[in-house]
């Protein structure tokens, strides 16, 4: 039994230091596939006139 937590301990900072090293690259990845998506999205010329008059509606309502 004392063996074995000495395993664990000594196991221990490499496991996580691996998982933290599998959190970051997962992080870095989602970083850039997100910029992708929002680099390649076109929106219609409908979606585009919508966040166009919203954005007037809110300038408006902010003004007053």
């Amino acid at each position: 039994m004392a063996q074995l937590l000495q395993n664990l301990y000594n196991l221990a900072p490499i496991l996580a230091m691996i998982a933290l090293a599998g959190a970051a690259a997962g992080g870095f990845w989602l970083v850039v596939e997100l910029k992708k998506r929002s680099a390649h999205t076109h929106y219609s010329v409908s979606d585009r006139l919508f966040l166009k008059r919203n954005a007037n509606r809110l300038r408006k309502m902010q003004l007053h």
